[in-house]
């Protein structure tokens, strides 16, 4: 990541991470379940949401999961989005917070969930904007 005087803004965030997977000794912890619960539930939506921070910056997005998150999961769930390659952000409904959408030029879509998802979603259209000036 860049330096802290790069920082436009950040939020306390869940990513949706298509391929989040509980690490084994995550999943010997879950005393309310069994190995099939999690895996049910990642198949049926597609992934995983991953608690953490998005960060954006003048020249990308950046997600890092907690510390639990990271903890949690097999493998690291961190994302970065370079702004140069942002098509288009869009925010949805999601309950109880919204759900922004970053798409990039090759497909891939960065998809969180935060408090203040508007004005979050409205901060980085900007920076995507201020970049291509």
């Amino acid at each position: 990541m860049t330096a802290d005087t790069d920082v436009i803004a950040w939020k306390y965030a869940n990513a949706f991470v298509p391929d989040a997977e509980m690490s084994s000794g995550a999943r010997r912890l879950f005393l309310f379940g069994s190995d099939s619960s999690v895996d049910w539930l990642r198949r049926r939506m597609g992934g995983l949401w991953v608690g953490g921070a998005v960060t954006l910056t003048r020249d990308a997005l950046y997600f890092g999961p907690n510390a639990l998150n990271g903890a949690l999961h097999a493998d690291d769930t961190s994302q970065s989005v370079a702004l140069d390659r942002v098509l288009e952000v869009s925010d949805r409904f999601g309950w109880l917070t919204r759900i922004v959408d970053v798409r990039t030029d090759d497909g891939e879509t960065f998809t969180f969930r935060c408090f203040g998802a508007r004005s979050f979603a409205e901060q980085i259209r900007g920076a995507v904007q201020a970049l291509r000036a």
